[in-house]
């Protein structure tokens, strides 16, 4: 699995920041329905982890009498009466609210409460898929008391209920299929020296639709704005061979979009296509969506990527480790003749020519010597090397100057003895590779320990031995 999909909350966190800077224009400056509320009650959806991944603790289902979804919440303070919960979203410019009907106590105690909302109509079954999955609907989760002092509500975090089905299916389980697919007519509008495409809904054509300008790598701003770029290696059981060793690279691309294109959109939708009321919203779903990434074998279509063109894109690539040096360089190669590590995000919708985004995947020059950084690893890179010991059969001759009497020898975790009958003794001993991997100049060193044992009874100590050679000659 993909490291950042193990962690959906954290995901969802960076996806909600990145949208806030890029459709700032889709953002509500106010709730909506319901008064503001004191600073000192809050409310968070649940998680749990299931099957490694850290969810939000949301589910529907399919009944027979229509569809329900469920949600656990927490709130940070005891309450004197069961809260109200409203999903509060915007619908083609038509606010609407959803009342969740049922909401109890959870039985584990403390402040930790569950609520149903029961759909019956088809209609109210799409509405809520697109208030979940369309970051334009800018939904919120809204728990309200009624108290003697009137009518207090907070927004539930996530503060923006927007879920994308491509990394959170197992929300949509009970809701699907999803509705049908937008019309759309084409808008050329002129920005700087050339004209970009646009999507005006043939239904609704005050909404005109937008795609980003490119994708760029993700960072965490609660993790000092690293990039969400992880490393890690593999190798069969037995490998005995840097050659054996893959290099996986992880990582999660979001879309960024140029806020001057927008607003000239914005004005030449208003003032030239008659739409004084139009309001632009990025484009949520295509026809098809198929990422290509620039790798050394050329540009690979990158079949197992989970691509959202609002959420972003979570893909992986496996290389040789022998590529890495090379993967790793051009991270940071900013020449516009550097071809490794980019690439393009093909978007195919009905009737239309694709659209290719650019996707870059670049690293700031200050992480140019950190690789370590990133590598994320939850077993050794090791490989299985056979040493061989030898000692010269002479040295245990008793009538020498100083005869031995045996050699112990501990590596890798084992012990072997040499003595006058056994000379030489091979054995396998893991080592670690990744110093090689990221220094492809270094050497394998292999550690080793030895005791001399003499025939006079004196024994001598030589910790710590090191070598670059497989067969070690003792003492």
């Amino acid at each position: 699995m993909n490291t950042f999909l193990t962690d959906l909350v954290t995901l969802n966190r960076v996806i909600l920041a990145n949208a806030a800077q890029q459709f700032p224009g889709v953002a509500k400056p106010q709730l909506r329905a319901l008064r503001a509320l004191p600073t000192d009650l809050t409310a968070a959806v649940s998680t749990e982890i299931v099957s490694g991944e850290i969810r939000y603790q949301i589910t529907t289902a399919k009944k027979e009498t229509g569809w329900i979804m469920t949600l656990d919440f927490d709130l940070n303070q005891a309450v004197s009466t069961l809260p109200d919960v409203v999903l509060s979203f915007s619908t083609f410019g038509d606010e609407t609210e959803m009342r969740f009907q049922q909401v109890e106590t959870k039985p584990s105690g403390g402040n930790r409460y569950q609520a149903r909302l029961l759909l019956s109509l088809p209609s109210e079954r799409d509405a809520l898929l697109r208030a979940l999955d369309s970051y334009d609907s800018q939904t919120t989760l809204v728990v309200a008391l009624k108290t003697h002092e009137g009518l207090l509500n907070t927004v539930t975090v996530p503060t923006v209920f927007y879920f994308s089905q491509t990394y959170y299916p197992y929300i949509y389980q009970g809701l699907l299929p999803p509705p049908p697919v937008r019309q759309l007519t084409l808008l050329n509008i002129p920005f700087n020296t050339h004209n970009d495409h646009y999507f005006q809904d043939y239904v609704h054509p005050e909404y005109l639709f937008y795609l980003p300008d490119r994708f760029a790598l993700a960072t965490d701003a609660e993790n000092d704005n690293k990039p969400m770029l992880s490393i890690s290696f593999s190798a069969p059981e037995h490998a005995t061979s840097l050659d054996q060793i893959n290099v996986t690279f992880d990582y999660f691309i979001l879309p960024q979009v140029n806020q001057a294109r927008i607003a000239n959109a914005q004005t030449v939708f208003h003032d030239h296509y008659a739409q004084p009321q139009g309001q632009l919203f990025p484009l949520a779903n295509a026809h098809a969506l198929t990422l290509r990434l620039s790798l050394p074998a050329g540009m690979t279509e990158e079949k197992n990527a989970l691509i959202d063109l609002q959420s972003g894109i979570v893909d992986a690539f496996t290389l040789p480790s022998s590529q890495f040096g090379q993967i790793w360089d051009a991270l940071f190669d900013t020449a516009q003749q550097s071809l490794l590590l980019k690439g393009f995000l093909k978007v195919e919708l009905v009737g239309f020519d694709p659209e290719n985004i650019p996707v870059q995947l670049a690293l700031d020059a200050k992480y140019k010597n950190t690789p370590r950084t990133f590598i994320k690893q939850s077993a050794p890179v090791d490989i299985t090397k056979t040493l061989e010991f030898k000692s010269d059969k002479d040295a245990f001759d008793p009538y020498g100057p100083k005869p031995i009497s045996r050699i112990l020898i501990s590596v890798g975790g084992q012990t072997i003895e040499l003595d006058k009958d056994h000379t030489s003794q091979k054995v396998d001993v893991k080592v670690s590779v990744l110093e090689q991997i990221l220094n492809p100049s270094s050497k394998l060193v292999y550690h080793y320990d030895m005791q001399i044992y003499y025939v006079s009874g004196g024994r001598k100590d030589l910790p710590d031995q090191q070598t670059t050679f497989e067969v070690i000659y003792v003492p």
